[in-house]
């Protein structure tokens, strides 16, 4: 998976974030444990913005003591409950996460050949969507916009499906 165009906030503060994980967690009479936050921090150190289950199991591969598959997708969940991650389904069978605490909105550019994501923000684009909500009265808690096509790279090496 290629790296995105916006970055993560490299002055996020991992504190910051432990606190709001762990107040979350006792919310819902859960523990932060050593595993889960190593898991947050894993994810903060990881040098892509979008990232699969299996991209961060692979993480932890050489590490001791080792964090298991079965925890790295129940912690994935729990974090997207309190909107510290956001889970996308990009159009293939597995999903894609990335750190939503910290970062701007934006939307993406997937590429349906090498599966690619960029992301991209257009403030004519965001003011056409409340637009057209306010025209059909609706009122919008969050969107999240998906473009589906052939990056630069594929179309240059000719993929044209």
């Amino acid at each position: 998976m290629a790296r995105s165009s916006i970055r993560k906030n490299p002055n996020m503060d991992l504190d910051k974030l432990l606190d709001k994980f762990e107040d979350y967690l006792q919310r819902k009479s859960l523990k932060l444990t050593s595993q889960r936050r190593k898991i947050l921090e894993k994810i903060l150190e990881m040098d892509k913005t979008h990232f699969t289950a299996d991209d961060l199991v692979d993480e932890f591969r050489d590490e001791r003591p080792r964090v298991s598959k079965a925890t790295v997708y129940r912690t994935l969940s729990v974090l997207v409950e309190p909107g510290i991650l956001e889970e996308h389904q990009f159009g293939d069978s597995h999903k894609v996460y990335e750190l939503s605490e910290g970062r701007p909105h934006h939307d993406h550019l997937i590429c349906t050949s090498c599966g690619s994501i960029l992301e991209f923000y257009n403030e004519a684009m965001e003011a056409l969507q409340d637009k057209v909500a306010v025209n059909h009265g609706f009122h919008p808690t969050h969107h999240s916009q998906k473009i589906y096509g052939l990056c630069a790279t594929c179309w240059g090496k000719g993929v044209r499906s």
